[in-house]
């Protein structure tokens, strides 16, 4: 921001690969507005272009002084969108007026115009420009109305059928009536809720300099274009023949090559869900649930093969347990390609694999499926696109998902992998510096606040360069251990235990909170904080346990699979001497939340249960809608987390074995729920059609109602008080502590204030005074 003449400028700046920086500038008045560029060397300001249109989404030419902007075609005080495109090439030299693109050039399309959505981007010669197009505010009115230029008189009237107005001409009052169709394959809502975004898509253009003509890339302004390296081709994915994937989680879509000179398209394959292209633009790669099959972007379609079909391995993510009809592949996808478009880099369960597509023989680069280890390919953000370097190392990720340690190794031109890193602690953040073989790298664990190391390319002997939370070594911390249990069905799983500080042996009062796997992060640290309301480690401090067992699902059957995998990890923790089987208490969020309120309609081995805006009625919830982004709850319910794989009516009884409503009456836990009024995920009916319920049947349990709150609660008083009362909750059940008159009888309207007044007045935990001096992440 600067100040000239009392007027407030607005700079927006774009730095230039070189050293120039472009800056556009915004006076608040419809004059003095402009586009400059500022050599820092000289110090010298030049002006590229003044008037009173505003100005914006600048965009440099890498590598070169090659500068494009949008300028409104109105005066900058008007909302109108339409806008010019300016460039200039070499502006490191002396330069002249701007090349203008409008929308009166070659190629676009009556009643389009270019829009201030889509900021351009050059080709990497210099020879094209891409653009937003979109239909203008009139053409748009137009589509509305349903007459072009019958406004007026009797045509006017016939054209819209007399119901554009009322009789004397007014506008007429509009009801508020929403209208919803079977067939809406985006429904009411979620249209309403993308209403905004939708209003900012374009199509893709690509002007053509030196011609001054314009191809418009994708026929649907809704699926965008996807520009190929090199920018010979463009993709665009359309999955309007498939409505029904669309609506209910199982998405397919065709896939049409566009040629960007002429506009020419191709459909090169159709009904795919898993497609990807090649860094180089030159090929494609699609994955059929159980095989990769490649072929070239500009041929022939149809000419293309499979390519791993005779490798002795599975792609396939076998032991993936959410239904599907297609699986999908190990790490969703390739690990990268080499520069030259003809080696892709694929996983299976543990290993990476070098895969020509010109039929090469196949290589095994990892020994993971001998060690247990996994091997991923470890991004540096500093990697040079389009390809990897044949000739250089590749660093890679190891995980060991027995032990849960950690690390990076690296690959060698030579096919040799070398571990460079592997322990009990969370590796993340590899990266490289720009012009140096100097590599940082994050570490953390769960009593081991993150912090930041440097070292040289075998990542030996690392620098820790920063030191948050060095006041940890003054308290007393928990620890995490991990073991194994077998379910009654015989499946071997693993569970985390976070010990409390100073814990030195025998059963103490154990947490057990649930959700999915959740060993992968056994090593993560996390800050105390009251404003966490599920905090492991301050209940840790508190002297819980806390019990992260890994749940693995059937199909149709998520409600017992939490069953078998919870008990037998209580169990197995009972066995072992860390928890007492008296005091165990459960809780979750969410998906979690709906575990702790089903787990405690089918078995007694919990002394107390608290749920977090869970669902809790399997026939209900599968017609109801994510309210926050607008959608239907069906394709989660049957292909997503619900896993139920098919409607209520295809196989009731499977819906009544996993909903906790169904069982309520057999509820002898007592439960406390908390909901937002105003949740967005899952709606809060949900918590009090069980609150009736559980009334009826005269269960012990308490419903928190946050007013104003989402999923999630944001407001710190209501964090703060959630946390609160959860310690409370579990210091009753759990640890016999006197409890108070909101969990034994409830509290009427009248005295609400004054409950109120007692949580938020309570004194905080004894380790949350890190709440006001930490970071996100722990740093101090």
């Amino acid at each position: 921001m600067a100040e000239s003449s009392h007027e407030l400028l607005e700079l927006l700046v774009l730095f230039g690969r070189k050293h120039e920086i472009a800056l556009a500038i915004a006076t608040g008045e419809d004059d003095a507005n402009g586009v400059q560029v500022y050599d820092p060397l000289d110090g010298r300001i030049r002006s590229l272009d003044a008037s009173g249109s505003a100005y914006g989404q600048l965009s440099w030419r890498d590598g070169a002084a090659d500068l494009a902007v949008l300028r409104s075609k109105e005066e900058a005080s008007s909302d109108d969108l339409a806008h010019e495109l300016l460039a200039w090439r070499g502006l490191d030299a002396a330069f002249g007026p701007p090349i203008v693109l409008t929308e009166d050039a070659s190629g676009v399309a009556d009643g389009l115009e270019i829009v201030r959505h889509t900021a351009p981007r050059w080709s990497d010669d210099g020879s094209m420009i891409a653009v937003g197009l979109r239909p203008s505010d009139d053409e748009e009115a137009q589509d509305e109305d349903g007459a072009s230029d019958a406004e007026d008189g009797e045509e006017g009237e016939e054209a819209d059928g007399g119901q554009g107005t009322s009789p004397d001409g007014e506008e007429p009052d509009l009801p508020g009536v929403q209208i919803w169709h079977t067939k809406d394959v985006r429904v009411y809502p979620q249209q309403k809720v993308a209403e905004s975004s939708d209003a900012r898509r374009t199509f893709t253009a690509v002007w053509h300099i030196e011609d001054d003509r314009v191809v418009q890339l994708n026929e649907n302004i809704m699926n965008g274009a996807q520009l190929l390296e090199g920018w010979r081709y463009a993709i665009e994915r359309e999955d309007d023949p498939y409505p029904f994937g669309a609506m209910f989680g199982r998405p397919y879509s065709d896939i049409w090559r566009v040629h960007v000179a002429t506009g020419e398209r191709t459909r090169v394959a159709e009904r795919e869900r898993y497609f990807w292209t090649s860094p180089g633009g030159s090929r494609y790669l699609t994955f059929d649930g159980a095989h990769y099959s490649t072929g070239e972007i500009g041929a022939t379609p149809g000419t293309g093969h499979i390519l791993t079909e005779s490798i002795p391995t599975v792609f396939a993510d076998t032991a993936w347990d959410t239904p599907t009809d297609l699986l999908p592949p190990h790490g969703f996808g390739p690990g990268g390609w080499y520069e030259d478009d003809e080696t892709v880099l694929l996983y299976d369960e543990h290993d990476v694999w070098r895969v020509s597509v010109t039929g090469a023989p196949p290589v095994r680069l990892t020994d993971g499926a001998e060690s247990g280890v996994t091997y991923r390919v470890a991004f540096l953000p500093d990697d040079e696109v389009p390809g990897l370097e044949a000739d250089e190392p590749l660093y890679l990720t190891m995980h060991d998902d027995q032990s849960e340690q950690r690390g990076y190794a690296r690959l060698m031109p030579d096919g040799r992998v070398e571990t460079l890193l592997l322990d009990d602690l969370w590796f993340t953040g590899l990266t490289k510096a720009d012009s140096a073989d100097v590599f940082a790298y994050r570490t953390q664990a769960f009593d081991r606040s993150p912090n930041l190391f440097v070292a040289g390319p075998d990542l030996a002997a690392a620098g820790q360069v920063s030191d948050t939370n060095p006041f940890m070594s003054e308290y007393a911390w928990g620890r995490a251990e991990l073991f194994s249990f077998t379910t009654s069905q015989g499946r071997e799983l693993q569970a985390g235990i976070l010990l409390p500080a100073n814990h030195a042996g025998g059963p103490v009062p154990t947490i057990v909170y649930t959700y999915e796997v959740l060993t992968p992060g056994i090593h993560g640290f996390q800050r105390p904080s009251e404003r966490d309301y599920y905090n492991f480690t301050a209940w840790t401090q508190h002297g819980y346990a806390v019990l992260l067992p890994d749940i693995v699902y059937t199909w149709r059957e998520p409600g017992p699979s939490a069953l078998a995998a919870v008990e037998a990890a209580v169990a197995q923790a009972v066995e072992l001497g860390y928890t007492d089987p008296d005091a165990v208490g459960l809780i979750g969020h969410s998906w979690g939340g709906y575990q702790a309120t089903y787990l405690p309609t089918r078995t007694n081995i919990f002394a107390a249960s608290v749920a977090g805006a869970p669902l809790t009625d399997f026939v209900s919830f599968m017609g109801q809608f994510h309210w926050g982004p607008g959608i239907p709850e069906l394709s989660h319910w049957e292909t997503g987390q619900g896993r139920m794989e098919v409607p209520y009516w295809e196989d009731p009884e499977a819906h009544h074995r996993s909903s906790p409503i169904h069982k309520v009456q057999d509820m002898e836990t007592p439960l406390l729920m908390a909901h937002g009024n105003e949740d967005g995920v899952v709606d809060w009916d949900q918590a009090t059609e069980f609150y009736n319920f559980a009334r009826r049947a005269g269960k012990d349990m308490v419903l928190l109602v946050y007013e104003g709150e989402d999923h999630g609660f944001r407001q710190e008083a209501n964090q703060k008080d959630y946390h609160r009362r959860i310690l409370e909750w579990f210091g009753h059940y759990l640890k016999g502590e006197p409890a108070p008159a909101w969990i034994t009888d409830g509290v009427s309207l009248e005295d609400h204030e004054d409950e109120k007044k007692r949580v938020a007045t309570m004194g905080g935990d004894a380790v949350a005074g890190a709440d006001e001096t930490t970071t996100e992440e722990g740093g101090s």
